[in-house]
């Protein structure tokens, strides 16, 4: 059994076989001042739109992300739609989208998000959840007997949009024992009896509470337990994750106090690291450790996302050190707080390219700037600074100051208080060119 430190640095020689619902999401931002006057809804100003890989699309990002290797598997609609999503696919060289089918008779799953001032507005789906004809269904289990020769284990991520038929579902286990892969199912209620005999099921509380008929934690794990052959890893958000394994053991392992920014996609990412974690040699036990600080770490952040193996491991190296580390979205990147209150401030700076800072400046703090990583300009009063790595500057109160990233960048404040009665702002935060 490795310890959970190697097994972290085994995830970039694994592949794993994503079969599932795969989606685009597509969000739209912007600010919403004031009511319609032909009907009471907001109006959404847009000024930014971006897109993203959804459902099993994510579980491969998040896999790219942690430096694994995928073979994405499932069915995407003749339609522009499907030219932007492989677009997106594509910019990630670990997934490998040889298991995606074009089907002419159907649309490609879009969830479109309208957001203001981090709040979503309003949600539009574009879907269609017939199952898939036999012929479709034939060439993705001929897919899937092709490639899982070559993955060291199989997530099924079932969003219930068509893929996963009883038969399609029930050959596909069938194959994955056959050639002894490890399958980490996520899954809708509605289908459950399709799923008997994989090795992992993850829901999250409301579903496990569905599917098995129950509402107090033990039995429903226990139930679960006995329905599915399986070991049951329940994700409780706030709670934490419990899991009950097949030997008739439990255990919970709680979450650390964070600030929930978004919860989209959230499951797809404990899903993706369960499997590493089996896959690198751990027991149940500690893969559910470290889906847990995963999830925990990936609802800090706005919109479907993902987590660095960093980032992981950052978290693992010093979660027993500090109790508490707030990241802070911002529309230029986000804020991690490893300190921050009215008598001293410690925070990095994740900056994007092409993202500025507002103008502002501070009565009473004092700060300085200390550049880890990437270039920043820099506005401090009438100077121009171009900072890189091991540059520094102090900005003393009263002075007008901003910055703007050339490239991703990152770099540590240090400064006497936060307090956000202190901050004069003479415009907003914006992105100032194409990235």
């Amino acid at each position: 059994m490795n310890n959970i430190g190697q097994s972290l640095e085994e995830f970039s020689n694994k592949k794993i076989l994503v079969i599932g619902d795969v989606m685009l999401d597509h969000y739209s931002y912007g600010k919403a001042t004031k009511i319609s006057p032909e009907a009471p809804v907001l109006i959404l100003h847009k000024n930014n739109e971006f897109y993203v890989p959804g459902g099993a699309g994510n579980v491969a990002q998040n896999l790219a992300a942690l430096g694994a290797k995928s073979v994405l598997c499932g069915v995407i609609g003749r339609d522009g739609r499907r030219n932007i999503l492989l677009k997106t696919l594509g910019r990630e060289k670990n997934i490998d989208t040889v298991g995606l089918l074009t089907v002419t008779s159907r649309s490609t799953v879009t969830k479109h998000r309208f957001v203001a001032d981090n709040h979503q507005l309003l949600r539009v789906d574009e879907e269609e959840t017939t199952c898939l004809d036999n012929e479709v269904q034939k060439k993705l289990l001929s897919l899937v007997e092709k490639e899982i020769k070559k993955c060291d284990g199989v997530i099924l991520s079932d969003y219930a949009k068509g893929v996963f038929s009883e038969n399609f579902t029930r050959q596909v286990i069938r194959i994955a024992k056959s050639h002894r892969k490890i399958v980490v199912a996520d899954i809708k209620p509605s289908s459950k009896d399709f799923f008997i005999g994989v090795d992992v099921l993850t829901p999250n509380w409301k579903e496990a509470k569905e599917m098995s008929g129950e509402s107090e934690l033990s039995r429903v794990g226990d139930s679960l337990v006995k329905f599915f052959n399986a070991n049951i890893v329940v994700t409780r958000g706030e709670e934490g994750v419990s899991v009950f394994t097949k030997e008739g053991t439990s255990k919970d392992f709680p979450t650390k106090k964070i600030k929930v920014f978004d919860v989209s996609g959230a499951g797809d990412t404990s899903v993706a690291v369960l499997a590493l974690g089996l896959t690198s040699g751990l027991d149940i036990n500690d893969s559910a450790y470290l889906a847990n600080y995963a999830g925990g770490l990936v609802v800090q952040k706005p919109g479907t996302a993902t987590i660095s193996l960093e980032e992981l491991r950052s978290a693992v190296n010093y979660g027993n050190h500090i109790d508490e580390v707030a990241i802070v979205p911002k529309v230029w990147g986000y804020e991690k707080w490893i300190e921050n209150n009215d008598k001293y401030c410690s925070k990095i700076f994740f900056l994007k390219k092409g993202y500025q800072c507002s103008l502002h400046y501070h009565k009473i703090k004092d700060e300085t700037f200390i550049v880890l990583k990437g270039n920043i300009r820099m506005e401090v009063g009438d100077e121009v600074l171009y900072m890189k790595e091991g540059n520094f500057c102090r900005i003393t109160p009263g002075v007008l100051h901003r910055f703007r990233g050339l490239e991703d960048s990152e770099f540590l404040e240090v400064s006497s208080h936060h307090s956000e009665d202190d901050s004069y702002r003479l415009e907003e935060s914006r992105r100032v060119e194409a990235e």
